[in-house]
């Protein structure tokens, strides 16, 4: 059972107190932007600059440590230390200079976007431990399905129908279509993709499952330089889709398939949170995506 938000917030100072103990920690500046972490500037006993960061507790970082540890700095951050006692509290790789590529506005889109693609083909490579530990992208994507139908039944959101049971189609078809297995990301976005020295991209907060690499390229497409906020979204979408494509050795309509799925997602998402707006954004997106798709 995971706590609140507020309990976890709380308990936070305690959970620093400890980390800072059990390591021999100095504790620096806090890291701002973590939306469900505390995340904290550190410098180790012997003096290696360090991050230590302290998640909210839930499933979806709950196989963070594993992860890192999996890749062993082949494109993430590297995690230095951990206590399997509290999955949740991880001693990580500083990142210098440490800028987001979200950040690096004066990179034009399709640079930002081979960045993203060439980092995460990174993590691809390393394919998938014997013994996983990671839950599998085609059962969370039958939750998400199920989930979708569920709230588009009951909450009868203004979003059309057929849009929406494209999207969960797409949920249930593409994770067992696949023709290739890795360990994804689940959260590939730029702003989760630092300059490093020794990257020099490196990728951090992994939501690691196993399954469809494709999936992991829908946050990348639709955030950097939304291009759906252009004057010709159609075509930036099949140029930057196919520029992903051609990086990761992926099909461009696959890409744009579960860009419409997890979009689709989204806003059925948004719809329970009664974020009305929001969630017809993202079907709108879906559909301008769908179309591509004939």
């Amino acid at each position: 059972m995971w706590p609140t938000e507020d309990a976890w917030r709380r308990s936070v100072p305690d959970r620093l107190a400890a980390a800072v103990d059990r390591w021999g920690l100095r504790p620096g500046a806090v890291v701002e932007g973590g939306s469900v972490s505390h995340v904290r500037v550190v410098t180790t006993a012997d003096g290696t600059p360090a991050v230590l960061k302290l998640s909210f507790p839930h499933r979806e970082a709950r196989d963070e440590a594993a992860a890192l540890t999996w890749w062993d700095g082949a494109g993430a951050v590297r995690l230095l230390a951990h206590d399997p006692a509290d999955p949740f509290a991880l001693l990580l790789e500083r990142c210098a200079p440490g800028m987001r590529l979200a950040d690096r506005t004066d990179l034009a889109a399709a640079e930002r976007l081979t960045i993203g693609a060439d980092a995460v083909v990174r993590l691809w490579a390393a394919g998938v431990p014997d013994d996983s530990p990671f839950e599998r992208l085609v059962d969370v994507c039958d939750e998400w399905a199920d989930l979708a139908e569920q709230r588009m039944r009951t909450l009868a959101p203004p979003l059309d129908a057929g849009l929406v049971r494209l999207g969960i189609d797409l949920l249930r078809t593409l994770p067992r279509t696949a023709d290739r297995t890795v360990v994804v990301h689940g959260d590939h976005n730029p702003g989760n993709v630092l300059a490093a020295e020794r990257g020099p991209w490196l990728v951090i907060d992994p939501k690691p499952m196993t399954g469809d690499p494709a999936y992991d390229l829908c946050p990348l497409l639709v955030q950097v330089d939304d291009p759906f906020a252009l004057a010709d979204p159609a075509s930036a979408l099949v140029d930057r889709t196919a520029l992903l494509a051609d990086r990761t050795d992926l099909d461009p309509a696959r890409i744009r398939a579960w860009t419409v799925a997890r979009l689709v997602e989204s806003a059925l998402w948004h719809a329970s949170r009664s974020e009305l707006p929001q969630a017809q954004e993202d079907a709108a997106r879906a559909a301008r995506t769908a179309d591509l798709l004939g």
